[in-house]
């Protein structure tokens, strides 16, 4: 009887073969068959839907929402998560007609802290704020102290706190302890953080924010600690997101209500764009999801009409659609969208994609109100008058607003034919509509500085002067393509920018604003609707190279393994014992193109500083070569890989804490890796790259010198540095017999002098299988160079080079 009713029925076959699958999975949990049976659980629930089968439907629904976020993360459930996939489970059973959906895991230990919140507080042993335990123990938390962020990470999935406090020596540890206690969470709750501090640097309190902090306190004390956490417990129970839905399909809309009401958030559905504007003054969302085709308007139009509206400058938009043209897709988002989702959604994506969004816009908030901005974001602060541009500008200039700050100057073209075409009123009404729409820009914090009614000046904060160009012309085009004044009779508008480095010290105030206001000017004179840019020539001059052009696009982007591609050169034990050391260089490369169309570092590098992108390239080369080292280990049993990186890597305040974290999340021991630094770029600053040598070593990694080549008095403090590991020595490869002389004298004095410090001795450039023995006799412990070992695509040890 059972069989015939599954042949009629293959819903419910479908479903009872996922139930079974599911009781054998839930108790060991197999992470990679766990996700083919969730994406098989959400086939289930579209069939369910088009079959109308609602019971089943929300069933698999509540399920599938529930796992996404261990689908996502790569997560074993905990026991008390397999507990609650089994209810789940079994509440689709019972729809079904299927008897029980099997045995509960075996529980295991949890801590009980009963219904007091726990406060993870990770600080060094000699780092205690005096008083802060008693009185986290007198407001009735529970405090779980450590000294250690792998013993935190390692309770936190028995017991997640419900909130973290952070010494400034252990921020490091932050993210990490944020992201885990969220994944294992069943609301994916977010803890509280708050990082103590000394105070007195901004590095520090930016870092903070960056990991996730929501308060930094400089020089507080237990009392006052304990009360801004409780503040922020109060207001997180508060600020349950809110999320707008504009869209005309009924059933679309129920879908997105069940989601995220199911992930504890607050949505109200409308189905036309004027219910929806009307909406926003009394819900006042966090995040709009938005239909691109609803009955009364497009969506796009109502994208701009949203961003008219106070205090929805930085509230994310998201379009759902079945649209399938990416121009449509790209004009979404250029004209004001965050995101793009194409229907059906899928829950996992549909959560993702709107608690990364929130987040994202709540902590960009958050910043822009703790970082010491001119302007509040909320309302229309952004305006600011000339003296305070100038001061935001002078702080540019000295390095206090970022790597890459760029002053901005847009301007509407041909105003006198605008004015005559409005008149007097409307002219006046549009000036204002225009500084109200860019003081909600998030990209300019520092508010905007009205030129008469048509021209804005503002800072621009970005990542290299790529992204200025990026950002400040979507901008612009942003601006030029939306209707002013009117929705019904909207007024197109054109506008031209110019921008210029705001934090090039060497000029002056003046001298930007004259700079600026002539892009403005040439970009007008040019015909208008367009950016002009101080480094446009140095950019895309005619005189580069198809390699150099295509170098730049690249590095314009985050890097990816598709546009890099690495080479390793054996360093060949002499009178060392480690025989799996590589010296390693990086290639950038177009995406899928094979090793032939390689772009060296030679012709990359300049672009690199161009763009000021160096640690952004250093962080991307350590962790990938990181992985590498990991693979490296599995074939060869042993593996370090030698890596070049620059004295602005060295000298970042977080770098040391940066890397410490990373290798971790790599699962390798920190030794795989060995920075090398060229000392001619370290030795202007003698005691400031001694204490970030000292903080980098701090993280385990191994520490090189390379460039000596005359070793006169700094060169010999340098290479007696505690925290260095190795020095390179360059075997001379050219020059006359005078010349090699000297190079050979000035080796065997480093060599000399390193060997009396117990430093490791590698030579490089070797090119002469006759240097070896007199290489020996000086002290040498690795060799590398065309005469022992040749740069290779794999890491390989030959077996006549394991020991010269």
């Amino acid at each position: 009887m059972e069989a015939d009713l599954n042949q009629i029925d293959p819903l419910r076959r479908v479903a009872r073969e996922l139930i079974e699958r599911g009781r054998i999975l839930i108790g060991k949990w197999p992470v990679v068959a766990v996700a083919e049976w969730y994406e098989r659980l959400e086939e289930l629930g579209t069939l369910a839907d088009r079959r109308q089968e609602t019971a089943i439907f929300d069933a698999a629904l509540e399920l599938t929402v529930y796992l996404s976020s261990l689908v996502e993360g790569g997560l074993e459930a905990n026991a008390v998560q397999r507990e609650r996939t089994v209810s789940l489970l079994q509440a689709l059973a019972d729809v079904v007609g299927e008897g029980q959906a099997g045995p509960a895991p075996t529980k295991q230990a949890r801590a009980a802290s009963g219904n007091h919140p726990v406060v993870y507080y990770l600080r060094a042993d000699d780092r205690e704020l005096p008083g802060l335990s008693a009185q986290l123990g007198h407001e009735r938390f529970v405090v779980r102290s450590f000294n250690d962020g792998n013993r935190a990470l390692a309770d936190g999935k028995n017991m997640p706190p419900t909130a973290i406090i952070v010494d400034q020596g252990m921020v490091a540890w932050l993210s990490r302890v944020i992201d885990q206690t969220e994944r294992l969470a069943d609301d994916r709750r977010r803890p509280v953080a708050i990082v103590l501090c000394d105070g007195g640097d901004v590095r520090n309190r930016l870092f903070a924010q960056r990991s996730g902090a929501e308060a930094v306190l400089e020089g507080a004390d237990a009392i006052r600690t304990v009360a801004r956490l409780q503040e922020l417990l109060i207001a997180q129970r508060q600020n349950v997101a809110r999320v707008l839905i504009i869209d005309d399909d009924q059933h679309m809309g129920q879908f997105c209500e069940s989601v995220l009401s199911f992930k504890g958030m607050i949505s109200k559905r409308t189905t036309s764009a004027r219910e929806g504007l009307d909406a926003i003054s009394e819900f006042k969302p966090d995040l709009v999801l938005l239909d691109l085709y609803l009955p009364d308007m497009n969506g796009i139009e109502v994208a701009q009409l949203i961003r008219e509206r106070p205090n929805m400058g930085l509230v994310p938009i998201v379009f759902m659609s079945g649209e399938e043209d990416l121009d449509k897709r790209f004009d979404a988002i250029r004209m004001g969208g965050d995101d793009f989702l194409g229907k059906p959604v899928k829950p996992r994506h549909l959560l993702a994609s709107v608690m990364s969004r929130v987040n994202r816009s709540r902590l960009l908030l958050a910043q822009a109100q703790h970082a010491g901005w001119s302007q509040h974001v909320e309302g229309h602060a952004g305006k600011v008058d000339r003296a305070t541009l100038v001061h935001d500008i002078e702080r540019a200039r000295r390095g206090e607003l970022g790597e890459c700050v760029g002053l901005v100057m847009l301007s509407v073209d041909d105003v006198p034919a605008l004015s005559r075409r409005l008149g007097f009123v409307r002219t006046g009404d549009l000036a204002h509509q225009i500084g109200t729409a860019l003081a909600g820009e998030a990209w300019l914090k520092s508010g905007i500085c009205a030129l008469g009614e048509f021209s804005f000046l503002a800072l621009m904060q970005v990542s290299s002067e790529g992204a200025l160009r990026v950002a400040s012309e979507n901008m612009r085009v942003r601006l030029s393509g939306r209707g002013w004044l009117s929705a019904e009779a909207p007024v197109r508008i054109s506008f031209s920018l110019g921008s210029v480095r705001a934090d090039s010290g060497g000029l002056t105030v003046e001298t930007l604003l004259a700079k600026v206001a002539e892009c403005t000017k040439d970009a007008q004179d040019q015909g208008g609707g367009r950016s002009m840019h101080a480094f446009v020539a140095s950019e895309t001059g005619t005189s580069e190279s198809t390699e150099q052009k295509l170098a730049r696009a690249i590095l314009r982007r985050p890097l990816l393994p598709d546009t890099t591609h690495f080479q390793f050169q054996q360093i060949v034990p002499l009178k060392g014992q480690l025989s799996g050391q590589f010296r390693t260089r990086m290639f950038l490369r177009a995406p899928k193109t094979s090793v032939t169309g390689l772009i060296p570092q030679t012709i990359y590098q300049p672009i690199i500083d161009e763009l000021h992108v160096g640690r952004n390239v250093n962080r991307f080369q350590l962790h990938v070569l990181a992985q590498m080292a990991r693979r490296i280990i599995g074939d060869l049993g042993e593996a370090r890989l030698f890596v070049d990186i620059s004295r602005e890597t060295l000298f970042e305040e977080s770098f040391a804490e940066w890397l410490a974290a990373d290798l971790h999340g790599v699962h390798v021991d920190a030794d795989v890796l060995a920075l090398v630094l060229d000392i001619g770029e370290l030795i202007d600053d003698l005691p400031r790259a001694s204490r970030a040598l000292e903080s980098a070593q701090m993280s385990g990694v191994r520490l090189c010198l390379r460039g000596f080549e005359q070793f006169g008095r700094d060169q010999q403090r340098l290479c007696r540095l505690p925290s260095v590991y190795a020095n390179f020595v360059q075997w001379p490869m050219a020059g006359t017999p005078a010349e090699k002389e000297a190079a050979n004298e000035a080796r065997r004095r480093l060599v000399a002098e390193s060997v009396k410090n117990g430093k490791i001795i590698i030579a490089t450039d070797v090119d002469d299988p006759m240097a070896l023995g007199e290489l020996f006799r000086e002290g040498v412990h690795y060799v590398l160079g065309p005469a022992v070992s040749d740069w290779q695509d794999r890491p390989m040890v030959s077996a006549q080079t394991q020991k010269v």
